[in-house]
């Protein structure tokens, strides 16, 4: 996990990622391996991203992640 900011607006996402492997029936037959959370944040201009892992993020309050998880099956409903 990487460390987050305590200083920075942070969002959060629930993602799916494929891990390359020719041989991966779980990425052969679908969105990949998955949900995994992950935080974003700004410094300056970069976009910075950390992985959180499959537990929900710790001390993100529960509109946030209500949301995010919202926005994770409109995107399974929608495809």
């Amino acid at each position: 996990m990487t460390k987050l900011p305590t200083d920075l607006h942070i969002t959060y996402q629930l993602q799916f990622r494929k891990c390359g492997k020719p041989s991966c029936g779980t990425c052969k037959r679908g969105r990949g391996h998955g949900p995994y959370w992950y935080a974003y944040w700004r410094e300056g201009t970069k976009l910075r991203s950390g992985y959180i892992g499959k537990t929900q993020p710790a001390g993100a309050p529960p509109s946030v992640i209500a949301r995010a998880e919202a926005r994770l099956v409109a995107v399974l409903v929608g495809a």
